[in-house]
């Protein structure tokens, strides 16, 4: 913990020095008469000792690892440790994650309260500063998000998919578990991690909305097993490049998958960014074939930004998106407003269009992200599904979200 005010040390209203801290002035440890404080969720703490009280960092599970002398035995190992809960309730289903696929299957996961994710990791970043650098990364999941995370690419029993790990409408899954070597500007994991392809991602507080993109749900990649190398060209530009065991395999390959990857991200300006990411080749259950993702991300001043992503998945698998939920051939283009209205509050809007295997849909998501505590979030939100052509649920549906998350 930091010292407290200057003088503490010397003030009546502080008594005895803390004996836990050793000799007064020892290195690394409190001052004098002070003892460590509390101080959850970033609020103020009063030490109980006639100190001024002291602006704390929000509460996390890294915390557990402090020592009153200022030390943590992971942080100063470069590992980390954390997660989040995350609950939510969707008053319809969605086409994504919550109710999907022309079954209309996981029925229970909405009109309910329900855990989304309750999610904890364990990494080490590869740092390539000084030579050569090793690092990981685990991460497992429990919710009804559980399934949608799994390795579905695999053959049943392998990994974590269709391996006892469901139950009923909850599941545990676990998407990454990766080594990782870097070496100056650059670094290549090798194992079970999540695609670079999208701006959408599965991490829910990666995200500003409590719903999913059609596009990412039904025509991106979830995880990968293989290699994925990253190279910071300089301060603009970095590149990626890799191979992997087709779309969402862990440690299994499954009918000949066997695809390249490969991206770029360019700094144009302080305020602009480009991204390009692609996969190629034989994608295991979705067949052969392509997908390519665009995405232009803009900043026009402190509180106003906006995102455009444009995405064409080309396959073989001869699958129907209307009749098995699985989509062939499709396009996406999606479009983000997002505005800061105050320090604890933004408000976005999200309209996407996505034409699979020869039919539209519309959706238009609006909402609000409000920080409880540096911890927690809150995101409500209203999502209109439109079909012209699909009069059948949940196309033609409206509906109301809401979740909260705790970071830990």
């Amino acid at each position: 913990s930091a010292p407290c005010a200057a003088g503490c040390g010397t003030s009546a209203a502080c008594g005895p020095a803390s004996a836990g801290c050793g000799n007064v002035g020892q290195s690394g440890c409190l001052s004098e008469g002070c003892t460590k404080g509390s101080c959850l969720f970033g609020g103020l703490s009063s030490h109980g000792d006639g100190c001024a009280e002291e602006k704390k960092d929000p509460w996390t599970l890294m915390s557990a690892f402090d020592d009153e002398c200022g030390n943590n035995c992971l942080k100063d190992k470069g590992i980390t440790i954390g997660g989040w809960l995350a609950f939510g309730y969707a008053s319809n289903p969605d086409g994504a994650f919550t109710g999907n696929g022309a079954a209309m299957s996981q029925s229970g996961e909405w009109d309910n309260l329900n855990i989304n994710q309750a999610y904890l990791y364990l990494a080490k970043v590869a740092d390539g500063s000084n030579g050569v650098g090793f690092g990981y990364r685990a991460d497992l999941i429990y919710g009804v998000d559980g399934n949608d995370t799994q390795a579905f690419g695999n053959k049943p029993g392998k990994w974590d998919f269709a391996n006892g790990f469901d139950h009923g409408i909850y599941e545990w899954a676990m998407p990454q578990l990766y080594g990782e070597v870097a070496m100056g500007d650059l670094s290549v994991k090798v194992g079970h991690f999540y695609t670079p392809i999208g701006y959408e991602v599965v991490t829910t507080p990666d995200n500003f909305f409590f719903s999913k993109q059609l596009t990412f749900y039904n025509s991106e990649p979830f995880t990968h097993t293989g290699a994925l190398a990253t190279y910071k060209v300089n301060d603009k530009l970095s590149v990626i490049g890799g191979w992997t065991l087709g779309w969402d395999t862990g440690f299994n390959q499954n009918l000949g998958g066997n695809n390249g990857i490969v991206g770029a991200t360019y700094a144009v300006s302080e305020n602009t960014t480009l991204v390009y990411s692609a996969a190629f080749g034989e994608f295991g259950v979705r067949g052969d074939g392509s997908i390519n993702s665009f995405i232009l991300s803009q900043k026009w001043g402190e509180k106003l930004m906006t995102v455009h992503q444009f995405d064409v998945l080309d396959t073989n698998s001869g699958t129907d998106f209307a009749t098995s939920g699985q989509a062939g051939d499709s396009t996406g283009f999606i479009n983000y407003a997002f505005y800061q209205l105050t320090d604890k509050a933004k408000a976005g809007a999200r309209y996407e269009w996505y034409k699979s295997d020869g039919i539209s849909y519309n959706t238009f998501t609006y909402g609000l992200n409000y920080q409880v505590t540096p911890n927690v979030v809150v995101r409500p939100e209203m999502r209109h599904n439109r079909s012209p052509s699909n009069a059948a649920a949940p196309w033609n549906n409206d509906i109301f979200g809401v979740d909260a998350i705790f970071k830990f």
